[in-house]
């Protein structure tokens, strides 16, 4: 790993471009610096030798007094490759680039970018941008602002990497607002050489930082985070957001998987694999910031609450049972215990409801009961400040019971902190006991859900993909000897033999042109069968109405096939397929798609001729390992069906993992293959293996390394 100190714990700064005038970059920057008390040398270099807020300033960089770890770049885009020179002659270790007019503006500024990279490398420096706002860090050993924005930090242990500056700030002036305890903070903008899983490794090797708060736009190198990230998420929580989308989404795709494929389903797997949590609210994400930093995660869902004002309880009630936490009923041992200390009028349960009158030593009985329950897992304690309450004597029985506690605790402080002073003084003082304290009580609730959503990822088995039975090289023989038709698609006899190399099972079936081969093929097979028309230009069959199911006998077979003929053989080359008709069976869909610079996704959902109206789908990256393909089986609104529902048997679930795997295998394994589609795939009780009624495969050019190889896979 990449040693960067000289980053976030510089000894001396330069400031190339530094100014005078306040409204500058330049400026912001000594001013941030100078202002934050950061421990080292600060030095403004700028031509005209001017002296900037009391330093008086260098010429160039090379004149600037003794080493300098940082410099800041500040100038006209095309002045940058003579800027870094002089960094790299001086002995710079790390650039800060803060110019844009590079990757950012189009293929001229990729191009001058890439030139700064080669420069870079060649003269042994290290870039942090270009086109991004700087670092921090609130250790007391350095106290760096080493930035153009406002907010404040204090001093804690959640440490962010944010390749948006404008989500940055947001988050950043969050914690600031809210007196959020950070640690270290980088923006790196376009991230040319510097990236953002170095940094997270640089954060995971920091024991001061207890939770990593992760924005990104796009992923460099997919692969690269994977390999790099996945081990800084098992050592501490990292909480993420992206924005935008993804190439994949824009790639023009043909089947039910590839159509199927949301813009950000990469990102989602991406974060799955490694175990990072993501949000779709920037909101929750920063409120859950707090706690995660602060707070163990829970053992458990359950969540009990102590409370001075019963309606807020009641909100959190109902979003935490909302979200799938259990509010169990407290344990009669602690009843007792509680009937004997609170007044009459409180409510014995949970929620504890001690009444508006209570004051610290009420919640402090309260709250240590609740916190000593063997039913509870997490408490969340709701107190407003009514004026003839002590309000300080509360927060201290919270703060008192925080330090007794291993478990989970949360508060919500319903006060306005600037209306009294001691109602400020009683929210920083819990807070400053590491206990989060929100306005909302619904957002504690959120964020007691978030903690166990991470709870349960971290609770997931871990496994390799396992070995099985497949015939590796037959399938890439067959690959290599298909004729693709126009859109991609190889032939049907092909795809069947490609299935049976993997060993996946497909319904008994048989082909034919002519009404004798047809007619022979389906007394092999068994009545009943279905009929398919077949040409390389058929690609939804259910929609051309190509297919007739349920055939019974001879007779109505040849009825299918002349209207099948006639209503479609002058527009395609037809052919015929005839399989065996399965009547019962929960319809599913597995498929695969290309994953560029990753490898390929693997998808599972409900499956049928409604598959894109309900889009009950999720995806992973192959190869599965068994927990993973459990995982994407039990993760679909409709797993319920496949459990056995309204009395239905349910289905053989070793032998739908099984399927996954192979599947999964069979994309790692030829990554010529750009999507594959097996819809429906039927399944059936125990002892019944599934059966693909219909597979479609489509090839692409060859690509790189694919994930089953191991060169993506942590």
């Amino acid at each position: 790993m990449a040693n960067l100190d000289p980053l976030f714990f510089p000894k001396s700064i330069a400031v190339i471009g530094a100014s005078d005038r306040p409204l500058t970059i330049g400026h912001r920057i000594v001013s941030n610096l100078l202002q934050k008390g950061f421990v080292g040398r600060v030095t403004p270099v700028n031509p005209k030798g001017t002296s900037i807020l009391g330093l008086r300033s260098a010429p160039s960089i090379l004149d600037v007094d003794g080493e300098v770890d940082l410099a800041h770049v500040i100038v006209k885009n095309s002045l940058v490759p003579q800027v870094l020179h002089q960094c790299a002659d001086k002995g710079v270790k790390v650039c800060i680039v803060n110019t844009s007019g590079f990757k950012e503006m189009g293929p001229d500024g990729a191009r001058a970018e890439r030139k700064l990279v080669d420069l870079a490398r060649e003269r042994g420096l290290r870039l942090f941008g270009p086109n991004c706002q700087g670092v921090m860090n609130t250790d007391p050993a350095v106290k760096l602002y080493s930035n153009f924005t406002f907010a404040d930090m204090w001093p804690g242990h959640i440490s962010m990497v944010c390749q948006g500056g404008g989500v940055a700030e947001v988050i950043n002036n969050y914690f600031g607002m809210h007196r959020v305890g950070t640690r270290m903070y980088a923006s790196n903008g376009n991230a040319c050489d510097i990236s953002i899983p170095e940094i997270l490794q640089y954060y995971g090797d920091d024991d001061q930082c207890h939770a990593i708060v992760l924005h990104v736009e796009s992923f460099a190198d997919p692969a690269q985070f994977l390999e790099l990230v996945r081990p800084v998420a098992a050592k501490k929580p990292i909480l993420a957001l992206k924005s935008g989308t993804t190439p994949e989404g824009a790639r023009a795709v043909s089947s039910h998987t590839g159509g199927l494929m949301a813009a950000d389903t990469v990102t989602d797997v991406i974060f799955d694999r490694c175990n990072i949590l993501r949000f779709g609210s920037l909101a929750e994400l920063c409120e859950a910031a707090e706690a995660f930093a602060t707070q163990p995660i829970p053992r458990g869902n359950r969540l009990g609450m102590v409370t001075n004002a019963g309606s807020p309880a009641i909100i959190v009630t109902d979003e935490a049972v909302g979200a799938g936490l259990a509010v169990p009923d407290l344990a009669e041992e602690s009843k007792g215990a509680l009937r004997k200390e609170l007044q009459a009028i409180a409510s014995i349960a949970n929620p504890i409801d001690m009444m508006a009158t209570a004051s610290g030593p009420e919640f402090s009985v309260s709250l240590r009961t609740l916190l000593d329950d063997p039913n509870m897992d997490a408490a969340v304690v709701c107190f407003m400040t009514p004026f003839f309450v002590d309000t300080l004597s509360i927060a201290d029985a919270i703060v008192e019971q925080a330090k007794r506690t291993d478990k989970t605790l949360i508060a919500v402080a319903m006060t306005n902190p600037e209306g009294k002073p001691e109602w400020r003084e009683a929210v920083d003082r819990v807070r400053g006991a590491g206990v989060p304290v929100y306005y909302f009580p619904a957002s504690a609730a959120r964020v007691l859900y978030h903690m166990d959503r991470f709870r349960r990822l971290r609770e997931r088995p871990e496994a390799a993909p396992p070995d099985l039975r497949v015939d590796t090289r037959r399938a890439a023989d067959i690959l290599d000897r298909a004729t693709p038709g126009p859109e991609g698609f190889i032939p049907p006899e092909d795809v069947s033999d490609l299935l049976a190399a993997y060993e996946i099972p497909a319904a008994l079936e048989g082909r034919g042109e002519s009404w004798d081969e047809i007619k022979e093929a389906a007394a092999r097979v068994g009545y009943p069968v279905v009929l398919k028309a077949e040409a390389p230009t058929l690609i939804h069959k259910t929609e051309a109405n190509a297919v007739a199911l349920n055939i019974t006998g001879e007779a109505q077979l040849r009825a299918a096939h002349d209207r099948l003929l006639a209503s479609l053989g002058e527009s395609h080359e037809l052919s015929f397929l005839v399989q065996k008709y399965h009547a019962r069976g929960v319809e599913v869909i597995l498929g695969g798609v290309a994953a560029p610079d990753l490898g390929s996704m693997v998808m599972f959902g409900l499956g049928g001729v409604h598959v894109e109206l309900f889009k009950d789908v999720l995806f992973g990256l192959a190869p599965l390992s068994s927990p993973e393909a459990e995982t994407l089986i039990d993760g679909i609104t409709a797993a319920p069906l496949l459990s056995g529902y309204r009395g239905a048997p349910p289905v053989d679930r070793t032998a739908l993992v099984d399927l996954l795997l192979r599947v999964s295998r069979l994309l790692a394994d030829h990554p010529r293959i750009w999507e594959l589609d097996l819809n429906p795939v039927m399944l059936f009780p125990e002892g019944t293996r599934p059966a693909v009624v219909d597979a479609r495969v489509k090839l692409g050019p060859p690509r790189g390394k694919a994930a089953g190889d191991g060169s993506a896979r942590p």
